[in-house]
C-alpha cells in the first residue's frame, strides 16, 4: 500500500468513527427525554369520554361540572403568533364543593427499558399557581392523584417537576410515581377562587 492509500483509507476510518460516535451520543441525548407533545410531535391522546367538554387530538378539557360545581372555562389550540400553544382559561368557583378546570391527556409508547426522572414544560400564564395532576395504573377512583404545584409568569418559562416532588391525594394510594406507570397528565387550576388562564407551549419526560 502506498503512502498515499493509506493516508486515504486513515482519513476514511476516522470520518467512519466520528459519524459512529455522533449518531451514539445523539442516540443518548434523545433516549434522555420522551417528548409528550410540542405542537410537532406527541406521544398522547385525548381520552375519548363524556365528560370531556372540549377535545383536541390529544386533549381532553374538563371541568367540576363533572362533580356538580359551576367552576367554567375553555381550552384551544393556538397556532398564531412566535409561539404555538395551548391555552386554558376561565373562572375557577369552589361552590358546591367544586373548584377546578384541568387539560389532561393519555399517555403512550412509553419505552419500556426507560424511568424518567420528572416533567418539564415550557408554560405562561398570569402569575398565578397551577399545578400538574398525575394518573397511575394503580388508580382507580376519580379524587385519586398525584399532584406538584408551578407558578405560570407572564412570561414564557421553562419549568422541570421532579416525580418526588408530587404528593398523592388520598392515603390508599403507592407513596411514589414511577414514569412507566403514568397513564395520564393535567394542567390543573384548583383549589381556590380565581381566574385562570395558562399557556402550554410542550410538555416533555425528562
Amino acid at each position: 500500500m502506498n503512502g498515499h492509500a493509506y493516508r486515504s483509507d486513515k482519513k476514511t476510518l476516522i470520518c467512519l468513527i466520528n459519524l459512529f460516535v455522533l449518531i451514539f451520543f445523539y442516540n443518548s441525548v434523545s433516549a434522555d427525554t420522551m417528548i409528550i407533545d410540542d405542537m410537532k410531535n406527541s406521544n398522547s391522546s385525548a381520552e375519548k369520554r363524556e365528560y370531556c367538554e372540549e377535545t383536541t387530538t390529544k386533549w381532553c378539557f374538563v371541568t367540576d361540572k363533572v362533580m356538580g360545581g359551576v367552576s367554567e372555562g375553555t381550552f384551544e389550540k393556538r397556532e398564531s403568533g412566535d409561539v404555538p400553544h395551548y391555552n386554558m382559561q376561565g373562572d375557577v368557583s369552589t361552590e358546591n364543593n367544586g373548584g377546578f378546570i384541568q387539560f389532561r391527556t393519555q399517555i403512550e409508547n412509553h419505552p419500556k427499558d426507560k424511568i424518567y426522572k420528572g416533567i418539564r414544560i415550557k408554560v405562561r400564564g398570569n402569575n398565578e399557581e397551577y399545578a400538574l395532576h398525575l394518573r397511575t395504573k394503580y388508580l382507580f377512583l376519580p379524587w385519586q392523584y398525584y399532584q406538584a404545584n408551578f407558578t405560570a409568569t407572564d412570561k414564557w418559562s421553562v419549568v422541570e417537576i421532579p416525580f418526588n416532588s408530587f404528593k398523592k391525594s388520598n392515603f390508599y394510594q403507592p407513596t411514589s410515581v414511577t414514569s412507566i406507570d403514568i397513564k395520564t397528565i393535567g394542567v390543573v387550576a384548583i383549589g381556590r377562587d380565581f381566574r385562570a388562564n395558562i399557556d402550554l407551549a410542550f410538555m416533555e419526560l425528562y
